[in-house]
């Protein structure tokens, strides 16, 4: 019989760092019902637990890895839907470290919530808001957002590295920014620093604000 899940074990850390529901929920980007919602929890969506996951600073990716049991396992989730949540635990654990390397602000942010999308554009999943470096999991943001390479809103240039990796520079024509989105997929810390160098030395003279859609 398992301990607990992974809901619980959010709860226990929660009510052990003295949290306030109201402003938890308000630091993960939803509604104080849907905490205790969370809470009962056996299965959790990449985004929301990745947003947890930097609330409560702890890797709950990595506890899903170690101890499947957390989990229902009876539910229903595909290889890619594994593959992405093996790619944020990776990315939790490796960049920040890459960043402070590199001499930039390791601060993490995420898009707030369906709320604030506007005109049906999804944000990227995961922000460097000091430089508007941006990661979508699992996917180019262009794709997510259906954005052709030349639309009437946005321009995109794609830079591609030794490796393969893309790396898109989008401008955004109707407010005047310019993020660059990278897609969050499996790298290993060697892979990542690769990336991140090539974006401080070749793609940051791109990014410009204002960063109106980009939240702590």
């Amino acid at each position: 019989m398992k301990e607990d899940t992974i809901g619980e074990r959010i709860e226990k850390e929660v009510r052990k760092q003295e949290w306030n529901i109201t402003e938890f929920a308000d630091a993960i980007c939803c509604k104080r019902n849907n905490v205790y919602d969370i809470f009962k929890r056996n299965n959790i969506d990449i985004q929301l637990l990745a947003r947890i996951s930097k609330v409560l600073k702890h890797n709950y990716f990595q506890d899903l890895a170690e101890n499947p049991e957390l989990a229902d396992m009876n539910l229903e989730e595909s290889e890619t839907e594994r593959e992405n949540r093996k790619a944020v635990a990776q990315f939790f654990d490796v960049m920040p470290s890459i960043l402070t390397k590199l001499g930039m602000n390791n601060t993490i942010t995420f898009d707030k919530s369906e709320e604030t999308k506007e005109n049906d554009i999804p944000t990227p999943d995961m922000i460097l808001p000091d430089y508007l470096v941006c990661f979508t999991i699992g996917n180019r943001w262009i794709n997510k957002a259906n954005i052709s390479q030349q639309s009437s809103s946005f321009q995109v240039i794609t830079k591609k590295m030794e490796n393969g990796t893309l790396v898109d520079i989008v401008d955004n024509k109707l407010f005047g920014s310019t993020m660059i989105d990278i897609k969050l997929d499996y790298k290993t810390a060697k892979e990542w620093e690769s990336v991140m160098r090539f974006v401080k030395e070749e793609c940051l003279k791109y990014a410009k604000l204002p960063r109106r859609f980009f939240y702590q």
